[in-house]
């Protein structure tokens, strides 16, 4: 395995690896165990940990090209397969290439994050090698992945209630993934995929004491955390979770009425949309759409859940989600939206930001500002949940089911 150093760099000395850094936390119902960073990384890491110590696992980049990993302090590189030191050093760069990655390897420093591309991240980064591509994964606490979500998903000066509902329910949304997720190397994304995680330097100290004041906190329903969606505006009602994506009815995602939000830039919007775009765009998913003919929306209880759309070689039908998401992202702003027709196309009139599940962030700040406190709000938004901290009421033959299960996934995906 070959690695290229910048400045400050010397070769390896004997010493300890990373044993397997899987994030696997031990919550609501009890829950899972794993390997975490190597025990000399815990002991002489300088950067604060969050009561809520469990690890999550982030992947940060999925890429075929070069990537950089630097730091202004010590840094260590370990073979995860057999926990061999590779290269141990005072500091500087180094850099990883798709191609000449056979194995694991896990990258750790002290007293300072680790940058990635230029972009520092707290805890410690494992870079694997799957078909010809680079996954880069922060291995990170909770509460410091938190600190790194937070502040990107809600504006940092909004009320401190406000800001405590958005960590509880990340935190929910995080521990629901880690335990439900099916890729064995990471549990979430840094994308709006899952949450949208910046690191270390997109921290803000208000939004990491709100992550702290809520540390281990987590909303339940039937014992087990939720699947917290979160959105912008939901411009004065949300919406049932099965009414823009398909699957289950969740009945803590149930539509509920907001009069809190009609502060928000985004609770009434106008757009047009010419038929040339709406070729355009559909013309990028599906194959052979020609002139368009006739367009129609059909709502459900308020949010457009289907679109017809006739052209001169047939038709096509998507769900409303699927429509708006073919656009750039402001441009179909909700799904509650009606349609009135133009000379050359549609002007659409809606409501909202976002998909209009859970909680409504603007709506949030709106109870806040009323002298709702984060519980309230969150019951406002998650109906029939409760609030949780991590490890009560353990159900241990679940638990332990659901560790095995995880770790033999992990375990698989290192072998190959």
């Amino acid at each position: 395995m070959r690695f290229i150093t910048g400045k400050g760099t010397r070769p390896g000395i004997d010493g300890r690896g990373v044993a397997c850094s899987v994030g696997l936390a031990a919550f609501v119902l009890g829950l899972l165990a794993g390997c975490t960073p190597s025990r000399e990384f815990l002991l002489k890491r300088s950067t604060e940990l969050g009561e809520d110590k469990n690890y999550v696992r982030v992947l940060l980049i999925d890429t075929k090209e070069r990537i950089s990993i630097s730091s202004s302090s010590r840094i260590k590189i370990s073979d995860l397969s057999d926990r061999r030191v590779l290269r141990d050093m005072n500091k500087g760069s180094v850099y990883f290439y798709p191609e000449r990655l056979k194995r694991p390897v896990a990258v750790e420093s002290w007293n300072a994050p680790l940058s990635v591309n230029g972009t520092a991240y707290r805890g410690s980064i494992e870079l694997h090698s799957r078909m010809g591509r680079l996954l880069v994964i922060n291995v990170v606490t909770m509460d410091e992945y938190l600190s790194g979500v937070v502040p990107c998903e809600i504006s940092s000066g909004w009320n401190t209630e406000a800001l405590r509902a958005q960590a509880v329910a990340a935190r929910s949304y995080a521990y629901y993934h880690i335990m439900n997720g099916s890729d064995p190397l990471y549990d979430l994304d840094s994308t709006n995929r899952s949450q949208v995680y910046r690191g270390a330097g997109f921290e803000t100290e208000r939004t990491n004491r709100a992550v702290r004041d809520t540390s281990g906190q987590v909303l339940a329903y039937n014992g087990k955390p939720i699947l917290a969606f979160f959105h912008s505006t939901c411009g004065g009602r949300t919406v049932d979770n099965d009414k823009v994506w398909s699957g289950q009815a969740l009945d803590y995602l149930r539509a509920v009425r907001c009069p809190y939000c009609s502060a928000s830039p985004h609770f009434s919007w106008e757009e047009k949309l010419t038929l040339y775009e709406i070729r355009q765009h559909l013309g990028k998913k599906f194959l052979g759409i020609g002139p368009i003919t006739g367009i129609s929306f059909k709502k459900s209880d308020g949010p457009v859940n289907l679109v017809t759309v006739e052209h001169k070689n047939g038709i096509v039908r998507l769900s409303g989600n699927d429509f708006r998401l073919l656009f750039p992202d402001k441009k179909i702003k909700s799904l509650s939206f009606d349609a009135v027709k133009t000379r050359d196309g549609l002007l659409l009139k809606g409501r909202g930001w976002g998909h209009g599940v859970g909680l409504c962030q603007w709506g949030a700040n709106g109870m806040a500002e009323r002298k709702a406190s984060y519980n309230q709000i969150l019951r406002h938004y998650y109906r029939g949940t409760t609030l949780m901290m991590i490890g009560e009421k353990p159900r241990g033959d679940e638990t332990r089911k659901m560790a095995r299960d995880r770790t033999r996934r992990v375990e698989y995906a290192r072998q190959k």
